[in-house]
C-alpha cells in the first residue's frame, strides 16, 4: 500500500501568448519548462495541470507540438482538463491535436465529467472538459462519491472562486460549498493567476497560480503530499 502521495500542480501557462505584439520572444514556453524542472525536482508521484495551458485555441502549431513533446517527457502520470481560454471548442486545439496519444497523459475531456485512474498509485482522478465558459458551468459540479477502489481520490475544476455567503454572476463559478463537500482528498483548481490555499476539514485545494505570471506572490506551482496516517501537506512553491 502506499502510505504517501506527493503531487505537484499547475494551471494557467497561456502557452502562445507570446503571439501578442507586446510578448517577448517564447518567454512562456520557456518558463514552463523552467516550472516543468523545478516541479520535477520534488520527485512527484503525478502532475496535475488545472486548464489553460494555451492562452487560446488559436495556438500555432510549433507551440502545441512543443507542448506535446515537453509533456511526453515528463517521466510521471499526467492528468490535464481544459480552461477557458482552451476549451473544448469544435475545431479547437483538443479536437485537432490528439493529446490522448501521449502514453503519459490522461486528458479529462467528457462535459458531464469523468474519472481516470492510475491503479499502479491507487489514484482515481475527476474532471470535466470545459465547452462553454458561462455562469451556467459549475466545474465542480456533480463530482461523484469517492470510488471504493482508490486510495487517493483527486479532483480537478478551472473557473472562478464564490467564497462561503458570496453571490456571483460570474462565469464558471466554484463555490467554497463546493469545496467543502467534495469528496477528494486534493482539488486542484485553475483560472486565477495568483495562487490560493483553500484547506477545509475534509479536503484541501488549491489555485496554483500560474508560472509564467507574476502576479501575487509571483509564479507559482502548488505542491502536496497525502497521507494514509497524518494530516496532508500542501505548498505554494515560487518559481526562481
Amino acid at each position: 500500500m502506499n502510505n504517501r502521495l506527493r503531487l505537484v500542480h499547475c494551471s494557467d501557462i497561456h502557452l502562445d501568448a507570446d503571439a501578442s505584439p507586446d510578448a517577448d520572444g517564447n518567454q512562456y514556453c520557456d518558463r514552463f519548462a523552467l516550472a516543468l524542472e523545478q516541479m520535477r525536482a520534488h520527485d512527484p508521484d503525478l502532475m496535475l495541470i488545472a486548464g489553460d495551458l494555451f492562452d487560446s485555441n488559436r495556438a500555432d502549431d510549433e507551440t502545441v507540438m512543443w507542448s506535446m513533446e515537453i509533456l511526453a517527457a515528463q517521466d510521471i502520470p499526467i492528468f490535464m482538463i481544459p480552461g477557458n481560454h482552451d476549451c473544448m471548442l469544435a475545431g479547437g486545439i483538443f479536437a485537432r491535436y490528439d493529446f490522448g496519444a501521449i502514453d503519459n497523459l490522461n486528458m479529462l475531456l467528457a462535459p458531464s465529467g469523468e474519472t481516470a485512474w492510475d491503479e499502479a498509485l491507487g489514484v482515481a482522478v475527476w474532471g470535466k472538459g470545459m465547452e462553454e465558459h458561462t455562469p451556467e458551468y459549475r466545474p465542480l459540479g456533480n463530482c461523484p462519491a469517492r470510488p471504493d477502489e482508490c486510495l487517493w481520490y483527486l479532483g480537478m475544476g478551472h473557473g472562478h472562486f464564490v467564497p462561503r455567503g458570496e453571490d456571483t454572476d460570474r462565469s464558471s463559478p466554484i463555490l467554497m460549498s463546493d469545496i467543502e463537500n467534495s469528496p477528494c482528498d486534493y482539488v486542484a483548481l485553475g483560472h486565477h493567476h495568483a495562487a490560493m490555499e483553500l484547506v477545509t476539514d475534509r479536503t484541501i485545494a488549491a489555485y496554483s497560480g500560474s508560472p509564467t505570471d507574476d502576479i501575487g506572490r509571483g509564479a507559482t506551482y502548488a505542491l502536496a503530499e497525502l497521507f494514509v496516517d497524518k494530516e496532508p501537506m500542501l505548498e505554494i512553491k515560487i518559481i526562481s
